[in-house]
């Protein structure tokens, strides 16, 4: 190991140290800051010593859920990753993994890594670990103020995959048309997974759809269904482009509202009956991720359907948190297309629920909150009997409320959001469930929030 590298992970050690002993956070972004600064081939060097290489998740949606259920099946399988765990994923983030996982010496926990990566970062990824897989779950509109263009974005992921050795693999959602396009004229090996079964299906494309071109021509895509936002089976009456077959599917899908899901998983090889304990089809997309991925590495399928029976989401992302006598669901919902599956998820299963709203603008959401307009909340209409809107922009999202026309139920507005918690509580009565939909650091607010309180752990002690 080079100087500058074993220098770079020393004094990210000691910054990682002081940064929990001092409780400035989990130490999952800054110290690998430094040493990036430090030595800038500090990830390069540090990835050398995994003797299975790298694996990168990246995508809108997911990426984290997937990425913590790939680990949980790569840990039973003896292919012990080192993960970004916390969701830091940028660069920084990939390489304080590595510093957490690595003695003073630079000796490596894990055999393997396994990196949830931001869309925009991926090229740089790739370029400094030089993975032997990368997966595409989605891409949908998310930071409007950050990103471009989605096929300009897909475009320099494609531009920086195809730079990849041959002998690697790349795994991609074919529900996506932007996605799946990345496929097209690689030399690597692709993969693709989906949902065969259109019993959730729509055959009306909500207004979080995003990629409604075909990636080759131009022309508009024509779709037989939708699954949702743009995800569904599609082909381009133009130039002949469709929907790729997959080699990964799940079929004969039962939704059990906020239990879960049951469906028949297709893979090379057989097929398998299996509950999901988490609920949605954006978790069945995730499921199909992971499963995916771990079949390219050469786990086998027993060891895949072991942890996913077993699995238990990310934190923030279908959390269950007791708080007395009364639950608190919490499920991140970050934009549109997100967003629209988590109501269909809660309105799935009957009764009225009460529900909390936690919208937050800081620079990890996007300072554009324009896109709750985009969000089909009326889908609330007749299925809600209380809702709490807090967040930095509280009033911003009751008023979306108000105009969906949920107007049966009782409205309140907190931007404070322990406050805002301590309201939701009240209105779900004893023994009652508050459904809580933050944004990102809304959530990470909240959990800070229940900490204090004693209901959680840290998110970077939870694993």
């Amino acid at each position: 190991m080079r100087f500058a590298t074993r220098t770079a992970l020393l004094l990210g050690k000691t910054i990682g140290t002081a940064s929990r002993a001092f409780k400035f956070g989990g130490g999952s972004t800054l110290p690998g800051r430094v040493a990036r600064r430090l030595d800038p081939a500090f990830v390069s060097d540090m990835v050398k010593e995994l003797p299975l290489g790298c694996v990168l998740i990246t995508g809108t949606n997911g990426k984290t859920t997937t990425s913590a259920l790939l680990a949980s099946i790569l840990d039973r399988a003896g292919m012990t990753p080192v993960h970004n765990r916390t969701g830091a994923n940028l660069m920084a983030g990939i390489a304080s993994a590595l510093i957490r996982e690595a003695d003073s010496g630079g000796t490596l926990a894990g055999r393997l890594g396994l990196f949830e990566v931001d869309e925009a970062a991926l090229p740089d990824a790739i370029a400094e670990t030089a993975p032997r897989l990368v997966l595409v779950n989605n891409l949908f509109r998310d930071q409007l103020d950050r990103y471009g263009e989605l096929d300009t974005l897909a475009a320099k992921m494609k531009k920086a995959i195809v730079t990849l050795d041959p002998s690697r693999t790349v795994a991609l959602n074919a529900d996506d048309p932007l996605v799946a396009s990345i496929g097209s004229g690689l030399e690597q090996k692709v993969l693709y997974y989906g949902i065969d079964d259109q019993k959730y299906a729509s055959d009306t494309m909500q207004h979080a759809a995003d990629s409604k071109h075909c990636a080759a021509c131009g022309g508009r895509l024509d779709y037989d269904y939708y699954l949702f936002g743009h995800l569904g089976r599609y082909r381009c009456p133009d130039c002949g482009a469709s929907r790729p077959e997959t080699d990964v599917a799940a079929t004969h899908i039962e939704m059990l509202g906020m239990e879960g899901t049951r469906c028949t998983l297709r893979f090379p090889g057989g097929t398998c009956d299996l509950t999901i304990p988490v609920p949605g089809l954006y978790n069945v997309y995730n499921i199909l991720a992971a499963m995916t991925a771990s079949l390219a590495l050469g786990v086998e399928p027993d060891e895949v359907l072991g942890a996913v029976e077993d699995f238990t989401a990310a934190f923030g992302r279908v959390e269950r948190v007791q708080a007395g006598n009364r639950d608190i669901m919490m499920i991140l919902a970050k934009n549109p297309a997100g967003f629209n599956e988590v109501i269909r998820t809660l309105t799935f299963a009957p009764g009225k629920k009460t529900v909390m709203l936690a919208l937050n603008d800081n620079i990890a959401d996007g300072r554009d909150v324009s896109w709750i307009w985009d969000v089909d909340f009326e889908m609330f209409r007749g299925r809600l009997a209380d809702v709490v809107c807090s967040g930095v922009r509280a009033f911003d999202m009751a008023l979306r409320i108000k105009y969906a026309g949920v107007g049966e139920m009782s409205l309140a507005t907190e931007p404070d959001l322990a406050k805002a918690l301590d309201a939701g509580l009240i209105a779900a009565g004893r023994a009652g469930t508050l459904y809580v939909v933050p944004t990102y650091t809304a959530m990470l607010d909240l959990r800070k929030t229940m900490v204090e309180r004693g209901l959680v752990t840290p998110y970077w002690e939870d694993n």
